[in-house]
């Protein structure tokens, strides 16, 4: 209601202002509004050409990468089966190494060690000579079953069995093996050519050194990707790239401050399977648009990938001088829009000075005002519109004073339809009241936010069951529930709605400690009391505030019953006069145990 009368009031005061002025103000404002939204039009109609022309321009540098990833993938199989081909010294040392058997053909392991350290040295000998090692950043031989013979890295070590990388998994169903490394993949990092290049990433090829129809052994060979490749790669494509993972940025053609801003922002999980779509981010004061895609097509965006990036604030520059054109322009027209307002005025004064009182009239609380124009134009769709107005603004406000006084979906319902006496009645029903043990225990030990999450789900569970057994929740205090069964609707079964409810919040709260367990969070206990008799339901409270409760000893016993659960240690005690009224039909699981006879306290009878 207050919210209401500020509002009218604000009406009020903007009905002093004089209408013609009210008239100037509205063209004006429609002017500028087209102007913006012309300008806004030709802004993003300008953005999504640019972005269009900077996407076509990301999927040319894709397929610009792609394509050199195919000549370099090329490049090592033609160069490796040159080497096969050309150079039988190098394909006797890896056959050598390669004789099948156990102890490849010797009595022992030593003698194999020996065999495998003979390779080691001949290869070292060989291999500094050749083109393809030359150019190679990483160079592995194995032999036919994937033991290493040479590192370019190490060329010291050998013997180490290499099947298990992911390379010799896909050799074994394609003829050439493609995957990217990284400086901390722990399988492969201990053939990388250098420890201090932590932020390297590399494309690696494999392919079996074949003559004849014979597996001699396999050859590894990587290049690396790094800052001069990107810097390159962006002189032909115009846009700015980046070398991304997992792990974050490896390396950039960006400034130093975007680069880190860049680095600062970091992809969802989700977001790997949208790599072919524009991002648009936010680095160092600039708008950029990116795209993501695998540095090899079958290898995973998490381990490897570029990003390719080009500012859209650049970009959109121009868009600023156009828009001081349009101010200018727009001002001209606005002008001319305020003379032809004052015309337009004059005719529709007498009509709108009604409504500017009506409107008083309004925001002076008096909501039976009228008022009646007779123009046969939209002036007088405008009053019919105002009358519906103040229709909608007297329902509003009894709806809106029905439902400050109350809070449940039923009640609303059943004061809205006329059926709920609004001085009370006296109703067959069943109380439950649920209370939280150690209350102020969770508070004390937990942090407030983690003691209310426990609080409100606790609260959402034992609802829940309340409502879908037909109750009805009148009041949270605290820590405790207190539900009525059987009204404000009457219900021949609320005996039974009541104890299956109380049933309910007893599973719920056991699932609910299972939960509570595997987020180590600390468990609940509760207990409950329910009894049913004749209680008075009423509207009580002040004029201001009411709420919809029930008095009387049905309630005070129901009480009464939760706390004895305490001296019992029992979680649920209905009393006999709930026990005799409910189907023992439709709780078959519930066992029964009769209690010793209590006076309780605070009751009249």
């Amino acid at each position: 209601m207050a919210r209401n009368i500020q509002r009218l009031g604000v009406r009020l005061m903007v009905s002093r202002i004089n209408f013609q002025t009210k008239l100037f103000i509205v063209l004006g404002a429609m002017v500028c509004l087209s102007m913006m939204s012309i300008l806004f039009i030709i802004q993003e109609t300008t953005k999504k050409r640019i972005q269009e022309n900077i996407k076509k321009r990301f999927e040319n540098t894709h397929i610009a990468l792609r394509h050199l990833q195919k000549l370099r993938t090329q490049f090592a199989i033609d160069a490796i089966d040159t080497l096969t081909i050309s150079n039988a010294h190098f394909r006797s040392v890896l056959s050598t190494a390669s004789v099948p058997g156990d102890g490849l053909g010797f009595e022992d392991a030593h003698n194999e060690d020996e065999i495998l350290k003979d390779s080691n040295l001949r290869l070292a000998s060989i291999l500094p000579f050749l083109s393809l090692y030359k150019k190679a950043d990483i160079f592995i031989a194995t032999n036919a079953e994937g033991i290493l013979l040479f590192s370019k890295a190490f060329p010291g070590r050998f013997g180490v069995d290499l099947t298990t990388l992911h390379l010799f998994e896909e050799l074994a169903v394609k003829p050439v093996a493609v995957d990217v490394w990284r400086t901390d993949m722990r399988k492969e990092k201990i053939f990388l050519v250098s420890a201090n290049e932590a932020d390297a990433v590399y494309h690696m090829i494999a392919k079996p050194v074949v003559f004849r129809d014979e597996i001699h052994g396999v050859v590894i060979f990587g290049s690396r990707i790094d800052k001069d490749i990107l810097l390159r790669l962006k002189n032909i494509s115009a846009v700015e790239l980046a070398l991304y993972s997992s792990d974050g940025i490896h390396a950039s053609t960006l400034p130093v401050t975007a680069e880190q801003a860049l680095t600062n922002f970091m992809m969802k999980p989700s977001d790997y399977e949208k790599k072919s779509e524009i991002h648009e981010i936010f680095l160092d004061k600039e708008t950029f648009l990116s795209m993501y895609f695998p540095i090899l097509a079958n290898v995973s965006t998490e381990k490897g990938s570029f990003i390719v990036l080009k500012s859209l604030t650049q970009e959109m520059k121009f868009v600023s001088k156009l828009r001081i054109t349009f101010i200018i322009v727009g001002g001209g027209i606005l002008l001319i829009a305020v003379g032809l307002s004052f015309f337009l005025a004059k005719s529709i004064t007498k009509p709108v000075k009604k409504l500017a009182m009506a409107a008083k009239n309004i925001g002076a609380g008096k909501l039976d005002t009228r008022v009646d124009i007779r123009t046969g134009d939209e002036l007088e769709k405008l009053g019919d519109a105002f009358n519906d107005m103040v229709n909608g603004l007297k329902e509003k406000e009894f709806v809106e004073d029905i439902f400050g006084k109350y809070v449940d979906k039923q009640v609303r319902d059943e004061v809205l339809s006329g059926r709920m006496p609004l001085d009370g009645e006296q109703k067959e029903v069943s109380v439950l009241f649920s209370d939280l043990r150690d209350f102020t225990v969770l508070i004390e030990q937990n942090d407030t936010k983690k003691a209310v999450m426990i609080m409100n789900r606790y609260f959402k569970e034992m609802a829940e069951a309340i409502h879908g057994n037909n109750g009805h929740v009148l009041q949270f205090i605290g820590d405790e529930i207190y539900a009525v069964f059987g009204a404000p609707v009457f219900s021949e079964n609320h005996c039974t709605d009541a104890v299956k409810a109380a049933l309910a919040m007893k599973n719920k709260l056991s699932d609910l400690n299972n939960e509570f367990k595997e987020k180590g969070w600390p468990t609940l206990k509760h207990g409950i009391g329910v009894h049913s008799g004749k209680a008075v339901a009423a509207n009580i409270g002040s004029p201001d505030r009411m709420s919809y409760l029930l008095v009387g000893n049905t309630i005070n016993l129901a009480s009464r019953l939760q706390e004895l659960n305490k001296e019992f240690k029992t979680e649920l005690i209905i009393s006999e006069s709930t026990f005799n009224k409910i189907d023992l039909k439709g709780i078959k699981t519930l066992l029964f145990k009769e209690l010793p006879a209590r006076k309780l306290k605070g009751l009249t009878t």
